[in-house]
């Protein structure tokens, strides 16, 4: 019995490591001067992570719409972030508000936008880096793209 007990005990352990080590898994982007932004440097602010690339058809609306997102939350504690999946290639839009990375190896995007990889897809992380709801794929210029965003945003805000 004693050994069973300890058995368990060791299988909890195992579990919550490995739970503890996917949670903390950092992904390296690059930035737009070359500098690498990883996902910890970005901890304590809520993230907004547009994957996309120059090869998603609705590129274009979606960069415009991620824009109109980062000047809603001006002056938020807020990052708007479009992620280019591509190996290479420029933002589908002249960035003013929003910081454009690259996630060249596509980790990043694998690992966070779920089971769709769709693009774009959407991704909130919360103020210590977890993801806020379900990665949302796809782009639909029609919705209400920016407030259903920015509502998420400010539930996330308000969660400390």
């Amino acid at each position: 019995m004693l050994n069973r007990v300890k058995r368990i005990v060791v299988a909890i352990a195992i579990i919550a490591l490995a739970a503890v080590s996917v949670g903390a898994q950092d992904f390296g982007f690059t930035g737009s001067n070359g500098q690498t932004v990883t996902l910890s440097s970005l901890r304590g602010r809520v993230i907004v992570l547009m994957f996309s690339g120059p090869q998603d058809p609705q590129c274009r609306d979606g960069f415009k719409a991620l824009e109109t997102l980062a000047e809603r939350v001006q002056g938020k504690d807020v990052g708007i972030y479009w992620v280019n999946v591509g190996p290479t290639g420029d933002p589908c839009g002249a960035a003013k508000s929003v910081v454009v990375l690259r996630d060249p190896s596509q980790a990043a995007f694998k690992r966070l936008s779920g089971k769709s990889g769709q693009l774009p897809t959407i991704v909130i992380l919360d103020r210590q880096g977890n993801p806020v709801g379900r990665p949302r794929g796809g782009f639909n210029p029609n919705s209400d793209f920016v407030n259903d965003l920015a509502s998420v945003i400010d539930t996330a805000l308000q969660n400390k």
